[in-house]
């Protein structure tokens, strides 16, 4: 065993990983004299290049040496990758198929050739090197790519949008973004350097211009809008060769700027509606979730407070969803949770997780159980609809030291306070005649009555209380207000501090979530549709229905393209959002 462990070690410098002489051109097929260029490509450093035969074809220059190299970090591992090209420049003599030779390199002590390469050379035009007549549109494109055409309601896709060129570019510049109508879009970031891809043997410089995951909010027919691109060629002027002041020699070239529009193509994605048969607790939840719960402790006093977690993790339209619904105790004082969003992009999705913390106050003695939360999600990979519980929590409450009395179960406060109320009866009375005025006797049912009155109306609030606190569509439309203030704050803080994208992002949000906690509208059933529907149904003018979308379009438009507006435009982008939502909230008070 051991021989064979000192051969094969022996036997490893002479091993190539995957080693290849690539060859590539900048230009298939060719006209009779246009110049294009010849690259062979090599994975790492060599030694001792066998140029190839160039029958058929005038060489320029070359071949001319150049490498590369790049290094990156993914999980704390560096990994260096290195590459050897060399070109040629050259022009094809004569019409019809010419044939490229390989081209050999030694590399790690072995011997590596190229493939033989196939040119198609057509007939000389003249019109071939004037910049007045060069087409661009042969040279760079824009696709647009998703990764599924047919999909759920709720169910995400991502969309990328490439740009390709063969030629290099001076400028490119985003004329029209994709409207994305019917989806919630998130924007994905992405690298502003080109790779280099080889298609069809011709090298191609490619960027990704951007990338979105969209979560369809209808069913049907769904138009993923095409990306409108300007970009600029520097293109060498023809030489005027009558012209005595030109350059005769073409020593010094003149160049000429060319823009153009380019645009992708029209997708459409089928969206198919959810399954009948969602569980009841259903919230428009699509992907793979896990869930649980927790408590920082299981026994504690009476008034000290208990931290409850709801920890839901998995992938999907997690980023939407805003609440889970849970039963404390009644003797439990519940506060609104605190919501901590872990998600993050990737390149197919959402994934992470979202918490919500509340914070809990036990106010008497006792054992307590907060039931298992039940949450239910359409799984996109079985196609049907998964429900979820988690544990029962049960939490011993002591008495605390301070006042026994608040510290008691209700039967022991109970039982206490008859024994007190018995024990002030004296066993010696002495009774006098009562004064018969009628004054007298209304001031003594109005005195008695008060305390009776606040008593009953004090139950009365507590039963109303409960009963709104048990309904999140009501607790969430009375919260309305409070939450879209709150992400106002934090907008006005990314204001301060100039964070442009993510400044425009909270404003988006709190009119977003505003909207859908006003009329409890799921986030995947958001749309500028809906938000007309419901305006118009609630007596909100179509004024501030007018203000309310251009300040959405406006956000969306410029987290895409933050230089577009100043500091102070955004001050009157958040003055706008401030005033729209009281307006909205005056609008419905009136009908």
């Amino acid at each position: 065993m051991k021989n064979w462990i000192v051969y094969i070690l022996a036997f490893l410098p002479f091993l190539s990983f995957g080693q290849n002489l690539e060859l590539s051109v900048s230009k298939n097929p060719v006209a009779v004299g246009e110049e294009f260029r010849i690259d062979f490509t090599l994975d790492g450093e060599g030694t001792g290049f066998n140029p190839p035969t160039l029958n058929g074809l005038r060489k320029i220059s070359g071949p001319n040496q150049s490498s590369s190299s790049s290094m990156q970090i993914i999980n704390g591992k560096i990994s260096r990758s290195q590459s050897t090209t060399y070109s040629y420049y050259v022009t094809a003599l004569e019409e019809g198929e010419l044939k490229i030779g390989e081209a050999s390199i030694t590399s790690n002590g072995k011997l590596i050739r190229s493939k033989v390469g196939i040119m198609n050379v057509t007939k000389a035009n003249p019109k071939t090197k004037s910049s007045a007549n060069y087409n661009i549109a042969e040279n760079v494109y824009i696709k647009a790519k998703v990764n599924k055409r047919n999909i759920y309601q709720g169910e995400q896709i991502a969309v990328s949008y490439k740009l390709y060129s063969k030629i290099n570019l001076a400028d490119i510049n985003i004329s029209t973004l994709p409207e994305l109508n019917g989806f919630w879009k998130e924007d994905i970031e992405t690298k502003s350097t080109p790779k280099l891809e080889v298609i069809d043997g011709v090298r191609h410089n490619v960027w990704e211009i951007s990338r979105f995951i969209l979560t369809p909010q209808k069913s049907g027919k769904l138009n993923i809008d095409p990306m409108e691109i300007n970009v600029t060629v520097q293109v060498k002027k023809q030489r005027n060769r009558r012209d005595p002041f030109g350059d005769p020699f073409g020593m010094f070239g003149s160049y000429q700027n060319i823009e153009e529009k380019i645009q992708s193509k029209n997708i459409t994605v089928n969206v198919k509606d959810l399954p009948e048969g969602a569980p009841e607790n259903f919230n428009g939840a699509v992907g793979q979730f896990e869930i649980k719960s927790s408590v920082d402790k299981t026994t504690a006093n009476a008034n000290e407070a208990i931290n409850y977690k709801l920890t839901l993790s998995g992938n999907g339209n997690i980023h939407l969803i805003d609440n889970i619904p849970i039963d404390f105790p009644s003797n439990f004082e519940a506060y609104d949770p605190q919501k901590k969003d872990k998600t993050f992009s990737t390149k197919n999705g959402i994934a992470g997780s979202v918490e919500f913390e509340h914070l809990l106050i036990p106010r008497y003695k006792g054992e307590y159980t907060i039931e298992g939360v039940g949450f239910s999600y359409f799984n996109t990979k079985t196609k049907s609809y998964k429900s979820l519980n988690t544990q029962d929590i049960t939490i011993k409450v002591l008495k605390g030291e301070n006042n026994e009395n608040s510290y008691l179960s209700s039967e022991e406060l109970q039982n206490n306070n008859n024994s007190q109320a018995f024990s002030t009866i004296k066993a010696d009375t002495k009774l006098e005649r009562f004064n018969n005025s009628p004054f007298n006797k209304w001031l003594f049912i109005i005195l008695v009555s008060i305390p009776i009155l606040a008593v009953i109306a004090y139950f009365v609030y507590l039963y109303f209380e409960e009963k709104n606190n048990r309904n999140p569509v009501l607790r969430k439309y009375r919260k309305s207000l409070v939450f879209a203030q709150k992400r106002l704050k934090k907008a006005q803080k990314h204001l301060e501090n100039d964070e442009k994208e993510q400044f425009f992002e909270e404003i988006e949000k709190s009119l977003w979530n505003y909207f859908s906690n006003k009329f409890n509208v799921n986030m995947a059933d958001l749309s500028k549709d809906t938000i007309n529907d419901y305006f118009n149904k609630n007596g909100v003018t179509e004024t501030v229905i007018n203000n309310f979308t251009s300040i959405i379009e406006k956000c969306e438009f410029c987290r895409f393209a933050p230089s577009a507006l100043e500091t102070e435009d955004m001050k009157e982008v958040y003055e706008k959002a401030t005033a729209v939502i009281i307006e909205v909230e005056q609008d419905l008070k009136k009908s």
